[in-house]
């Protein structure tokens, strides 16, 4: 982050300041654990916590001034009292992003916007200075805390938008005001909040007509939902896909324990290259990377280096082998039933001379929904036979083990000492689930 004194974050946050009006901020801090010398702490209020119980602990690990919604008369530095921190947190991002000539790329969508995301950095990365969000810290308050770390050395910026409800990413363009846009695919991936997948849908396409007439669209050409919601698009666009002809296409895909080697049409060439990533839907993260980049114009031995060169993020398709030759496929990071059938396919295909088991958690944020997705998703296993065992837990799940004829387990502890007795040599086991689920946990006692 740039310097900015103190008395010009009060007057963009509309706050009242006391203290040395003088005081030079570095940086933004929302963690009295992590803070830096020289951050401004913002005392958010979240459902279990209040930050402005640990304005003493922000203190005495070098904050410089302290922004709170109640006057803390034993503060000894700077300090700005507001209505909202978490609005004056967004007013100031918002603010700040406007002081850089930087351009500014936002990608959602219901699946694969973090690999998506740091496909596309990495690839800008090598050849133009880019800042990104880190992790998945993409709400109301990562994207903020994204753009506090650009600085004026900085060419791009990558923003990943979740959401959870209508209108949050239209409000998230407002504060990031993004010069390009990518939507990986449309799928109902927290239905349960939006209602309806039309709801999903037009909260994802926000993005795209925030654009207008300026920059340009990343389009996934395979998409059926989001098709028809793009013709409309006043912006330039550029398209990827593996099935329809696009702009940025794949083409020979040969799925691998450890890598997906595929050809990459890009400016009329065609160039083999391999994410070490497992899985169809990584070459689709692949290739809407590459299409952004195309329209950066970047250099196609960036864009595949770039590629190559990924290194995925843990609990992510990652590749796992235990003692004995058992090869586990960690995919626990999240599931949505799009994200489930997906990595269900491939983990088939890829270990299709292997005894495939599935070990699978629920799947969150469905409404009421929840109950119907996790039952399908087991008559999608019975009827097309994608594994040789399925095990299940969660209250959720249980849907899904009677529908697959699996087995279900009260709880993480019961299934890892089943797993821990049961699994041979030669096994491949694919474990599924919502974050919340702590599927990884079970991978840890088996290791």
């Amino acid at each position: 982050m740039e310097k900015i004194e103190i008395k010009e974050i009060a007057k963009i946050v509309n706050g009242r300041l006391s203290g040395d009006k003088k005081c030079f901020i570095s940086g933004v801090s929302i963690d009295s654990r992590t803070i830096k010398k020289g951050d401004v702490f913002f005392a958010i209020k979240g459902e279990n916590y209040d930050g402005y119980n640990f304005i003493a602990n922000a203190v005495s690990n070098g904050a410089a001034a302290v922004v709170s919604e109640i006057s803390n008369t034993k503060c000894q530095i700077p300090s700005i009292i507001v209505k909202n921190t978490i609005k004056a947190l967004q007013d100031f991002a918002k603010q700040y992003r406007r002081r850089f000539n930087i351009k500014v790329i936002g990608i959602t969508g219901s699946n694969g916007k973090t690999t998506t995301k740091d496909i596309l950095s990495l690839i800008i990365a090598k050849q133009f200075p880019v800042v990104a969000t880190q992790g998945n810290l993409n709400n109301h308050i990562g994207v903020p805390l994204t753009l506090f770390n650009i600085n004026k050395k900085h060419k791009y910026c990558v923003v990943e938008m979740g959401a959870n409800h209508t209108g949050e990413i239209e409000y998230l363009c407002e504060i990031a005001d993004p010069d390009y846009g990518i939507i990986t695919n449309i799928s109902s991936a927290h239905i349960g909040n939006f209602g309806s997948i039309k709801n999903v849908l037009s909260t994802k396409t926000e993005l795209f007509k925030y654009l207008k007439d300026k920059g340009a669209a990343v389009v996934n050409n395979d998409d059926k939902l989001l098709l028809p919601a793009v013709k409309k698009l006043r912006c330039s666009k550029k398209t990827f896909g593996i099935k329809n002809n696009s702009d940025v296409m794949a083409y020979d895909i040969s799925l691998k324990i450890d890598r997906t080697i595929f050809t990459l049409k890009i400016n009329g060439r065609r160039l083999r290259t391999e994410i070490p990533l497992c899985g169809l839907f990584n070459v689709y993260n692949a290739i809407a990377a590459s299409a952004c980049a195309v329209l950066l114009g970047l250099p196609d031995d960036k864009i595949i280096n770039g590629i190559k060169n990924f290194m995925p993020q843990k609990s992510r398709m990652e590749v796992v082998t235990l003692k004995g030759g058992i090869v586990v496929l960690n995919d626990a990071y999240n599931a949505n039933p799009a994200s489930m059938q997906n990595a269900i396919e491939n983990f088939a295909k890829i270990f299709y001379n292997k005894k495939r088991i599935l070990v699978l958690g629920d799947m969150l944020e469905l409404g009421d929904y929840e109950i119907e997705e996790h039952r399908k998703l087991g008559e999608f296993l019975y009827k097309n036979k994608l594994a040789d065992v399925v095990y299940a837990v969660g209250d959720l799940s249980k849907n899904t083990a009677e529908a697959a004829g699996g087995k279900w387990f009260k709880n993480i502890d019961e299934l890892s000492e089943y797993l821990k007795k049961n699994l041979k040599k030669g096994d491949a086991v694919l474990f599924k689930a919502s974050r919340k689920m702590a599927l990884e946990k079970v991978i840890e006692r088996l290791r």
